[in-house]
Parts: C-alpha cells; structure tokens; sequence
C-alpha cells in the first residue's frame, strides 16, 4: 500500500477537510483529493462522509484509522532508528516556537549553529504554534507547557518573563501603577488572540481591569509598535522589552508573570543526530540567557 496515500489519509481524519490536509501537507487541494479517492478505491470501501461540520469518518475509516497510525509510528521508528547509525547530524528538524522568541532570542544566535551543522536544515515553525509533534507538524516545540497529551518527552529548559511596558513618551508627567488599584486612568494595550496566549491575556486583564482598554493586539509585535507609539501601557516579554530604550517598564520588583519554557520532542525522534543536535543548541542557549529571559 502506498504511504503517501496514508499520510494524505490520516491528515485528512485530523483536520475534517481537504483543505486543512492540503496545507498540512503542503501540497494541492486537488492532490489531497486524488489520494483520498485512490485509497477508497485500493480498499473498495468509502472512508470518508461529508457533515455539516466538515468531512468525517466513516465506520471503515475509523477502522482503517487504527492502522494507519500505527503505520505512522513504525514509519517513525525506522526513520529514527535508520538515522541513528550514522554519525553526522543531517536532515530537516522542524522547531516550533513562539515568533517572539524566535525574533528576539533565537535568530540572533543561530549563526554559529548552522555554521557548525551545514548537514542541518532548519524549519522555524511559528504558526500554528505550538505546532503537533504528533501530527508531524513540529520534531521539537518549544512551549510553556509540558508534554500533555502528546507523549512527549524533554524538560524544562528556563524561565519567561513578562512585565508591563510603556514608551518614555507615555511616562513623561504620568506616575505609572505600582499596584493593581492604580490603574485607573492609564490606557492598555490587550491580547486580541486569546487561545495562543490564554495564561498570559488573563494575567494581564486581571491587573488592568481598571485602567481603560484602548486596544487588543493579535501579536507580541504589533504591541510593541502600539506601546513605542505611546498608545498605552502593555504586557511584553521582558527580552523584548529590555531591548528598546525607549521603553520603560512598570513596577518592575512587582508586575510581573513567569511561564515556564518545555522542550520537548517525540521519544522515536530524540535519537536522531540533527534533533539531538538542535535539542543541545536550544537548551544551551537558554542556560547561558537565563538571567535575561527571566527578565
């Protein structure tokens, strides 16, 4: 049986359409369309039936889904086990990662990296982020969670810090907060996406809740453009924060929330010298910006 007809398959039963498939895949609608329907045709039977909230599986396709996974995860296991004979670290690695710590921490120090590993190519996944190990979206994610549901394996590599943030602009003639009931009369800046930053939007609407909320931005960008531009006070990732002088923090001994940062990979993955090697390099340079990403 042909594998890439499987992958189209289980990408398929995972995201209930085509289109999510295709872009999972990173190939054509009509490719994704083609495969589902020779797989049907191989194993005479339909796998898929339409719904009113997208494509779902039929009682053959749930079956037949067993079997696929399982194939995945043998596919996994040789691919790793293959690697693993050979001494040197080459092949793709798919990192997932916050765009704000790809931004601000990690572009900045992957020169030397990719100096020393030409064999290497390296995938920034941003978005969807925290990408799926599982799914094969990501072979290593970088993200303040554990391993939940993914039977992931890693540890805990250091500590972010968030404080609030305004520009001098702001500052100048104000007193800034120093306690929540301070808030009255200062303008902010909120989260817009709330699942992707869900522990951090509610921290931040819990300490502002009397201050006037003027705006909500989708990313750590665009509110740091928000704040430069003097438009009010927001939380921000302290690396990024210390970054700009024209930015003075808030009540730095008291405003403050600290996420943990997990990196964590699949366990047929950890084996393979490129995912070793970029595990080492991440949790190198967390140990040695400890201070600085704590804030």
């Amino acid at each position: 049986m042909d594998w890439e007809l499987c992958k189209t398959f289980v990408a398929v039963a995972e995201t209930r359409s085509l289109a999510g498939a295709a872009r999972r895949l990173r190939i054509s609608h009509p490719t994704v369309g083609r495969n589902v329907a020779a797989l049907e045709q191989q194993l005479g039977t339909r796998l898929f039936a339409r719904s009113n909230d997208g494509l779902s599986l039929t009682s053959h396709g749930r079956k037949f889904r067993e079997h696929a996974e399982a194939m995945a995860a043998a596919a996994l296991r040789a691919e790793a086990a293959a690697s693993a004979t050979g001494g040197q670290a080459r092949g793709v690695v798919k990192l997932s990662i916050g765009a704000t710590l790809a931004a601000h921490w990690l572009m900045p120090r992957l020169g030397p990296f990719l100096r020393d590993h030409p064999n290497i190519q390296l995938e920034i996944i941003t978005h969807p982020f925290p990408a799926s190990v599982r799914r094969r979206e990501a072979d290593v994610v970088l993200r303040p969670v554990d391993a939940g549901e993914e039977n992931l394996i890693g540890r805990k590599i250091g500590r972010l810090g968030t404080g609030f943030y305004a520009s001098r602009d702001y500052a100048a003639g104000r007193k800034l907060p120093e306690r929540r009931d301070e808030w009255r009369g200062h303008h902010v800046i909120g989260f817009a996406d709330q699942a992707s930053n869900a522990h951090l939007a509610r921290w931040s609407d819990v300490i502002t809740r009397q201050g006037t909320l003027v705006m909500r931005c989708s990313s750590q960008g665009d509110m740091l453009a928000a704040a430069r531009a003097g438009l009010g006070i927001c939380a921000l990732s302290c690396l990024v924060g210390a970054d700009y002088p024209d930015l003075v923090r808030v009540a730095p001994q008291k405003l403050s929330s600290l996420s943990d940062l997990w990196l964590l990979a699949h366990p047929d993955l950890v084996e393979l010298p490129a995912v070793r090697a970029v595990i080492g390099f991440v949790t190198d340079c967390a140990r040695e910006d400890r201070v600085r990403l704590r804030g």
